[in-house]
C-alpha cells in the first residue's frame, strides 16, 4: 500500500509519470492511488522529487533513500 501525504505533495505529476499501471490521479489538488491495482513496485515513491509518498508493508511504513529521487 502506498501512503500520500498531502502536506509535503507539491503535486508536480512525477509519480504519475512513471507509475507503470496508470493508476494514480490528480483530483482538485489530492493524488488518488487505486491501491487494489498497485503492484508495489515502489517507482511513484522513488519518482517523487519532495518525498510525499511511502510504502507500507507488514504494518511499517517505508521511505526510500532520498537520493536520487525524481525524474530529473
Amino acid at each position: 500500500m502506498i501512503h500520500i501525504y498531502d502536506e509535503l505533495c507539491s503535486y508536480c505529476g512525477a509519480c504519475i509519470a512513471v507509475c507503470p499501471e496508470n493508476i494514480i490521479t490528480l483530483m482538485d489538488l489530492h493524488l488518488e492511488i487505486d491501491q487494489p491495482k498497485c503492484i508495489d513496485c515502489a517507482k511513484c515513491i522513488k519518482g517523487c522529487p519532495v518525498g510525499a509518498l511511502a510504502m507500507e508493508r507488514n504494518e511499517k511504513i517505508y521511505y526510500p533513500e532520498y537520493e536520487g529521487r525524481g525524474l530529473f
